[in-house]
């Protein structure tokens, strides 16, 4: 009796205890359909569940062609002609689709208007995309008036609606008509901005807003502002709010709501590059000095080649997001192959903000230098005035597909003032990064140039050299390996550089690419010999969560003398 409930059970329960094989093929579609017919197939979508019986399978099948024919609306195709076949061996079922898409409908008239006060605004778009003749494409239809509409209210007009918004479809004829009507409502304007806060010069914080009262109502605008207060590191939380229940006439008052930072920030970090081996850092930044966004930074750096000491005060200009001027002072003892000895530093500058991306610097520097290079042992004052343009341009991507980076720096100083000797230097470097094809490939450029003026190269500070050789210039060589050498053999420096970079790199897997590179060029001078370096390699890219991670393995080469290097380095690649 027990052993016949049992049976009677097992025969009861609609289970397949194997499952069902099921492949589904959709026929005679070009790409963009076929995989939305793919996505909107419920027999496409439960193909894999355990629990599908023969019976939900044929129910699935049945429903397939009103399925197809909504999926194919949104392009424009409303009579498809359409030949379903489901066919079964054993537990495998294969289900085809084979699609004629039929006559695309065509739109033969659009009525687009607009009303309200944004009606008369040049800025506020009278003509909708999609034309008479065009193919009735749904995506097309909604993305353009939404873009619309997203438009109109970013000038201001926050009420912008649709009065009415409708497709009319004539099968039989193959045609459809637009009928479109938007009503801008009336402009809106920034009112009174309200600073909610007691830490910081209300003043002070009025520079950072971007627009001023009476200025069309922008979302932009505000998001802008808010991204701004939030990167000046003066507050925790930046809440931005549009008091639309206190509008009066057409001006819209805004709160921006303000939670003070922790003014003192400390950090402990550790490096290491193949320039400078294992590196500590602790930095001290006090975000918030006073009530008028003054900041203080101190940094304590320590490697084998270059230790130092550095602090400077930031006090921000009528931009305070562009413009500022920092006082600094600095103090470093350097002991590479190359040279050694210590040096003290004061530096004042003022940094703006100009066109197109560019930043220049006007800078006034003193420092006092004691060195050793090779057998030269000297001692230098210098008071140096310089001008720097630096401008940084990327699309933003973790791994950069398109970006540049161009630096040019002219310096000087006079023995006549406050300097141990004179001399005039010129400096320009330009990195060009760029997608190849669909991104998977990169081309990577890089050129430095520079040029001293000075009377004898000895009397010159190894700071105010020129160097070559390390991660960032010819790889295969040492930091600062490279340079015209004196009668010992010992690098010294020189008064030119010129070197070059040429990699392609491939994108392999997830944040993994690989990279074959060639570099050349070296420090030169005309009173002491140096030759043309060369370094090729290959190396491999990791897009770690601190910032790229580059390995490269290097052959140099110079003076018919090789040399094997690897090279590590951590950071930004523009």
């Amino acid at each position: 009796m027990r052993n016949s409930i049992y049976l009677l059970v097992l025969l009861l329960i609609p289970v397949n205890l194997y499952g069902l094989e099921v492949s589904v093929t959709v026929k005679g579609l070009e790409s963009q359909l076929r995989d939305n017919v793919l996505v909107y197939l419920s027999i496409e979508q439960e193909k894999s569940r355990s629990s599908l019986t023969q019976a939900r399978l044929r129910l699935l099948h049945d429903k397939a062609e009103g399925e197809i024919r909504e999926a194919l609306k949104p392009f424009g195709f409303f009579k498809p002609s359409i030949i379903s076949k489901l066919e079964q061996q054993e537990q495998r079922f294969q289900a085809t689709y084979s699609i004629d898409s039929g006559p695309a409908v065509k739109i033969v008239e659009v009525d687009f208007r607009v009303s309200g006060e944004g009606s008369e605004d040049p800025r506020v778009s009278k003509d909708f995309p999609l034309k008479v003749g065009d193919v009735l494409d749904q995506s097309l239809y909604d993305g353009a008036k939404q873009s619309l509409l997203s438009n109109t209210i970013e000038q201001g007009y926050l009420d912008a609606k649709y009065l009415q918004h409708r497709i009319l479809v004539d099968t039989a004829s193959d045609t459809a008509s637009i009928d479109l009507h938007l009503d801008t409502g009336m402009r809106l304007r920034f009112g009174e901005v309200r600073f909610n806060q007691d830490v910081m010069d209300a003043e002070f914080l009025a520079r950072y807003v971007p627009f001023n009262t009476g200025d069309p109502f922008s979302q932009e605008a505000l998001l802008n502002l808010q991204g701004q207060l939030t990167d000046s590191e003066y507050f925790k939380r930046v809440e931005v709010i549009s008091r639309r229940d206190q509008v009066e006439g057409d001006r819209v008052p805004v709160d921006i709501n303000l939670k003070p930072n922790k003014k003192n920030r400390y950090r402990i970090g550790l490096g290491y590059s193949t320039d400078t081996g294992p590196r500590l850092t602790l930095d001290w930044k006090n975000r918030r000095i006073g009530r008028r966004g003054h900041r203080m930074r101190t940094e304590f750096q320590i490697s084998e080649p270059i230790s130092s000491i550095s602090t400077e005060y930031v006090i921000p200009l009528e931009r305070p997001t562009e413009d500022y001027l920092r006082l600094g002072a600095s103090y470093e003892h350097f002991n590479s192959d190359t040279n050694q000895g210590d040096r003290a530093l004061l530096n004042l500058t003022h940094s703006v903000s100009l066109d197109r991306g560019w930043r220049r610097s006007l800078g006034l520097e003193y420092t006092r230098e004691e060195y050793q290079v090779g057998n030269q042992e000297g001692k230098s004052r210098l008071l140096v005035p310089s001008v720097d343009w630096l401008r940084i341009k990327s699309d933003g991507k973790q791994r950069i597909k398109r970006g540049k980076r161009l630096n040019f720096h002219i310096e000087g100083a006079s023995d006549a003032v406050l300097s141990s000797t004179s001399y005039f230097q010129l400096y320009a470097s330009g990195k060009d990064i760029r997608a190849l094809g669909d991104g998977a490939w990169r081309l990577l450029s890089r050129l430095e140039l520079g040029a001293t003026w000075a009377e004898d190269l000895t009397e010159l500070p190894p700071s105010k050299r020129f160097f070559a050789g390390g991660d960032n210039t010819v790889r295969g060589f040492g930091y600062q390996d490279l340079g015209p050498e004196d009668e010992a053999d010992d690098v010294i420096g020189g008064r030119y550089l010129a070197v070059g970079s040429l990699e392609i790199d491939r994108h392999i897997s997830g944040k993994w690419s690989g990279a074959l590179f060639v570099d050349a060029g070296n420090a030169y001078d005309q009173d002491y010999d140096s030759e043309t370096a060369y370094g090729v390699g290959l190396g491999v890219r990791w897009q770690s969560p601190v910032g790229p991670v580059r390995f490269d393995v290097a052959s140099g080469r110079v003076d018919d003398e090789q040399h094997w290097r690897l090279h590590i380095v951590v950071g930004p690649e523009l």
